[in-house]
C-alpha cells in the first residue's frame, strides 16, 4: 500500500509537467538546431521546383522584349522579262532590288514598351508565387509544430496511464480494488495508444508535404525547430494595411496591368498607320525596234515608296479595346485595395479573438482541469472515488488540452494568413533574378 502511494505521488508530478508543457511553456533552446519557420521559407524559395519552373516565364518575356525591338528584315526582289516565247528578237529586262518596311509613328518603340511591361508582369507573377509558397510553408510548419505538441502531450498521458495501470494491478492483487478498475485503466491506455498512432500518421503526412514545398524528397528526414512562437504579440491593423499596399504583389500586378493597358493603347494608336515600304532597284534591259539597227543595253536605277492609305481600317477596334482594358484595370485596382483592407481586418480580428480564447485556457480552464485530476487521484488513493472517475478526470484534461492545441493551431493558421495578406513574408525575400 505504501509503495503504491509513492507511485501516485510520482504520477501527480508527471501530470503537472504535462500540463505545463501543454500551456506552451517551452524552453527557447528546445530543438534550437532545427529549421526555423523563416529558414524553411528561404529554403523553399531557393529550391522549390514549381517556383523554379515558373521563373522561366520571365526569360520568355525578356526574349519577347528583344524580339519586339527588331525591325522587319529587308526583302530581296529579283525579276526578269524576255521575248523568247514569242518573236525571240533578243528583248529582255532584268532587275534586282531591295525593299524595306519602316514605321513612321514609332511602332517598334511602342511594342518595346509593351514587352517591357510584360517582363515586369512576369516578375510580379513570380512574386505572387513566392508569397503563396511562403504562406504554404508557414502553414505546414505550424501544423507540424502543433502535431508535435499533441504527440508530446499524448506521450506524457501514456506515461501517466501506464503507471496508473501498473499501480491498479498491484492493488487488484492485494484485493484493494476491483477488476473493473483495472479494465478501465487499461482501456484508457489503449485509447491513448490509438490516438498516438493517428497523430504520428498525420505528422508523417504533413512532413512529406512540407518536404515537397522545400524541394526535397518526401521521405527525407526533416528536423524542425519546435520552439513555440509567442502568441500575445500582434501588430496594429493600420500598420499591416499600410504594409500590404506597399508589399502585396497582386496589387503591383494590377497596377502593372493598368500600365500595360496604357502602353497597349499607345501601340494601337501607332498601328493606325501601317508601315511604309521603300524599294531601291537596278534594272537592265534591251529593246528591239523594227527597221532600226540593234539597240544597246540600258541600265536604270529606280526608287519606289509605298504608303498605305487609311480609309476604312483605322485600327479603331483595337484602340477601343485597349481603352476598355485600361478602365477595367483601374476598377480592379480599386476593388483589390478594398479587398486587401477587408482581408487584413478580418484576419486581424480573428487573431485577436483567438488570443483571448487562448488566454482564457491558460488562465483558468487548464489549471482547473489539472486540479480536478489531482483531486481525483488523491480521492482514489484515499478510497473516496473510483478508478472510473479518475479516468474520466484525466480524459477530460486530455480532451481540454487537445482542444487548446487545436485552438492554438487555428491561431497560428490565422497568423500565417495575416502575414501573407500583409505581404510580410516577402520582406526577407529578394526579387526574382535569373
Amino acid at each position: 500500500m505504501g509503495s503504491f502511494r509513492i507511485g501516485r505521488t510520482s504520477l501527480h508530478v508527471v501530470m503537472t509537467i504535462a500540463s505545463v508543457t501543454a500551456l506552451g511553456s517551452v524552453s527557447p533552446l528546445a530543438n534550437a538546431e532545427g529549421l526555423t519557420i523563416d529558414q524553411a521559407i528561404n529554403v523553399a524559395i531557393e529550391r522549390n521546383k514549381d517556383l523554379q519552373s515558373a521563373g522561366y516565364a520571365v526569360e520568355q518575356a525578356r526574349a519577347r522584349m528583344v524580339q519586339a525591338g527588331l525591325a522587319p528584315n529587308p526583302h530581296l526582289e529579283l525579276g526578269t522579262k524576255n521575248d523568247r516565247m514569242f518573236g525571240n528578237e533578243g528583248e529582255y529586262t532584268a532587275s534586282v532590288g531591295v525593299s524595306q518596311q519602316f514605321s513612321v509613328v514609332g511602332r517598334l518603340a511602342r511594342q518595346k514598351d509593351v514587352a517591357r511591361v510584360d517582363v515586369a508582369l512576369a516578375m510580379a507573377e513570380i512574386r505572387k508565387a513566392q508569397l503563396k509558397l511562403a504562406a504554404d510553408v508557414a502553414s505546414g510548419w505550424y501544423r507540424v509544430l502543433i502535431l508535435s505538441r499533441q504527440l508530446d502531450a499524448g506521450e506524457r498521458l501514456i506515461d501517466i496511464d501506464h503507471k496508473l495501470v501498473q499501480g491498479t494491478r498491484s492493488r487488484f492483487k492485494a484485493a484493494e480494488v476491483s477488476e473493473l478498475d483495472v479494465n478501465a485503466a487499461q482501456l484508457d491506455l489503449q485509447r491513448l495508444y490509438q490516438e498516438r498512432a493517428l497523430l504520428q500518421s498525420q505528422r508523417t503526412t504533413q512532413l512529406a508535404q512540407l518536404n515537397l514545398l522545400l524541394g526535397r524528397p518526401a521521405t527525407r528526414p526533416l528536423d524542425l525547430d519546435t520552439t513555440q512562437p509567442a502568441t500575445d504579440i500582434l501588430p496594429g491593423l493600420p500598420e499591416l494595411q499600410r504594409e500590404a499596399l506597399a508589399l502585396r504583389p497582386d496589387l503591383r500586378f494590377a497596377l502593372l496591368n493598368a500600365d500595360r493597358a496604357r502602353v497597349d493603347q499607345a501601340l494601337a494608336s501607332a498601328q493606325r498607320w501601317e508601315d511604309w515600304s521603300v524599294s531601291i532597284g537596278l534594272e537592265q534591259g534591251r529593246q528591239v525596234i523594227s527597221g532600226l539597227p540593234p539597240q544597246g543595253t540600258s541600265r536604270t536605277i529606280g526608287v519606289t515608296l509605298s504608303i498605305p492609305l487609311q480609309f476604312v481600317n483605322k485600327n479603331q477596334g483595337r484602340i477601343a479595346e485597349a481603352a476598355a482594358a485600361g478602365d477595367q484595370a483601374s476598377a480592379r485596382i480599386d476593388a483589390l485595395r478594398l479587398s486587401i483592407d477587408s482581408e487584413i481586418a478580418s484576419a486581424h480580428a480573428e487573431a485577436g479573438r483567438l488570443q483571448e480564447v487562448l488566454a482564457e485556457y491558460r488562465r483558468s480552464m487548464l489549471p482547473l482541469s489539472e486540479r480536478n485530476v489531482s483531486l481525483a487521484q488523491r480521492g482514489y488513493n484515499q478510497g473516496l472515488v473510483s478508478m472510473v472517475e479518475v479516468v474520466q478526470a484525466q480524459r477530460q484534461q486530455g480532451e481540454l488540452t487537445n482542444t487548446y492545441l487545436k485552438t492554438l493551431d487555428q491561431y497560428f493558421q490565422t497568423l500565417a494568413k495575416l502575414r501573407a495578406a500583409s505581404g510580410e513574408y516577402l520582406k526577407g525575400i529578394k526579387e526574382f533574378e535569373q
